[in-house]
C-alpha cells in the first residue's frame, strides 16, 4: 500500500454501532486486504462481506477526498 488511508470520525462513529468482534473481524480484513496485500487469515460471513465492502468503500473514498484536498492546498 503506498497511498494513504484516511479513516475518518465519520467511518469510526459507524463502527461504535458494531460489536467489538465485527470491528475486529472489519479491521483484520481491511489491514489484510489493503495494508499488508496478504491472504485473510478468515473467511467472512455473507453479512460481514457486505459490511467490510461498505467500510472499505468509505475508507478509500475518504482517504481520495482528503489526498485531493491536499494536493489542491500545496499547489495554491
Amino acid at each position: 500500500m503506498e497511498n494513504l488511508i484516511v479513516i475518518s470520525s465519520r467511518v469510526i462513529n459507524r463502527m461504535k454501532n458494531m460489536s467489538v468482534e465485527e470491528r475486529k473481524v472489519i479491521l483484520d480484513t481491511f489491514f489484510c486486504d489493503e495494508i499488508l496485500g496478504v491472504e485473510r487469515s478468515m473467511e467472512l460471513t455473507p453479512l460481514q462481506e457486505l459490511v467490510y465492502m461498505m467500510f472499505r468503500n468509505n475508507v478509500m473514498n475518504e482517504s481520495r477526498r482528503y489526498s485531493n484536498e491536499t494536493s489542491q492546498a500545496l499547489v495554491s
